[in-house]
């Protein structure tokens, strides 16, 4: 009996915590779920894109818009245009504008790194122009997400390398890897498209990589699961055609797995750094020789593929070391290998130094052979 009134007490102070936590009804708050910065002069334009969630599963976007001297005070400033109070809880995507992108992206960097309440899986891009013309673009889809997704389902199913703000912030603050950024553009129609990616030398953009090299640097830095690209290939004698109407020369390959592994031949000063990397792949398509190969024949194709893979790669290294950018994160690799490792001498060395990528391809054929 002595136990019940300690029981009720606890029973009380459980239900007065419980009321004290903070929370907020969806329908009485504006969500932000895109963000875009932009830069002309010495001012800074953000939008952001706000969901309006009027029926279940459906979303309306309405799009907000405000003028400040710096990249700090815009966040709480922009409720100043809202009905709401607006919330950054649920901040999916940001868009960098080109010119904003191009004077330098540490601010917003710092705000968001010290924003508790901004997912660390939000999704970065630089836009190719204005990033207020990229979300507008996108309003017609009517989802406030809709670049966000786009970003996602190309780094999960093509060619785009993964990202998220956790990696962003971690290649900001560190000392041996540089920032690299999906890039986007408007296409002729209008519509929002992928145009490949933009590096970062410290908080500045420096260099925009192509699609295909977008594929390299994926192979360079994660162990991908997708993945395609063209390759020339000659003409193999003996093969079975599927078809006789094609004209060009060049194979379809699809990535169905890949890892990476660093390592370093010699020590600091004079590094010389090697990549390895093991790809198992399948051919999908082929223009001129559609066809089916087995035994010598495939191994011959393999090797073609492997040395204009391992080619593509390594032009893409000396890209990079000559622009003085380390999207690889070389830097850090040594660093983490090397004792009173410094920066400022590495990349002093950076680009000169033997960096060699080795492709080791294991190719499988689609179709079907009689």
């Amino acid at each position: 009996m002595m136990r019940l009134p300690k029981i009720i007490l606890a029973g009380m102070a459980m239900l007065l915590l419980s009321s004290c936590q903070d929370t907020s009804i969806v329908n009485e708050i504006s969500l932000v779920l895109t963000s875009a910065y932009d830069r002309k002069d010495n001012q800074i334009h953000n939008s952001v894109l706000i969901g309006e969630y009027t029926d279940k599963d459906k979303s309306d976007v309405e799009l907000l818009e405000i003028d400040s001297t710096n990249s700090f005070d815009v966040m709480p400033r922009m409720n100043m245009q809202a009905k709401e109070p607006i919330e950054y809880g649920q901040l999916r995507m940001m868009v960098l504008g080109e010119a904003y992108a191009n004077h330098g992206i540490g601010d917003i960097l710092r705000v968001l790194s010290h924003n508790t309440r901004v997912s660390r899986r939000m999704q970065f891009a630089v836009a190719e122009g204005k990033a207020l013309d990229i979300i507008k673009a996108s309003i017609p889809a009517h989802d406030p997400l809709y670049l966000m997704k786009l970003i996602e389902q190309n780094s999960n199913f093509a060619n785009l390398p993964h990202f998220n703000l956790h990696q962003t912030l971690f290649q900001y603050f560190s000392k041996g890897q540089d920032i690299y950024l999906p890039r986007l553009r408007l296409n002729d129609q209008g519509k929002v498209a992928l145009d490949g990616l933009v590096v970062f030398k410290g908080e500045k953009a420096e260099l925009q990589l192509s699609e295909e090299e977008g594929l390299c640097l994926k192979l360079l830095t994660e162990d991908a699961k997708n993945g395609k690209f063209l390759a020339p290939i000659h003409p193999v004698e003996g093969a079975q055609k599927q078809s006789s109407e094609t004209t060009e020369n060049d194979a379809l390959i699809k990535i169905l797995s890949s890892s990476v592994k660093h390592g370093m031949a010699s020590e600091p000063p004079a590094t010389t750094l090697n990549t390895t990397i093991h790809i198992n792949a399948s051919v999908i398509k082929a223009s001129r020789n559609d066809f089916l190969l087995s035994g010598k024949q495939m191994k011959e194709l393999e090797t073609e593929m492997q040395t204009h893979l391992a080619s593509k790669i390594n032009q893409l290294i000396r890209k990079c070391q000559k622009k003085n950018v380390d999207p690889v994160a070389y830097g850090e690799y040594v660093r983490s290998r090397t004792h009173h490792w410094s920066n400022e001498t590495f990349y002093k060395d950076y680009g000169t130094m033997d960096i060699c990528a080795q492709v080791k391809l294991n190719l499988v054929q689609d179709g079907i052979q009689e």
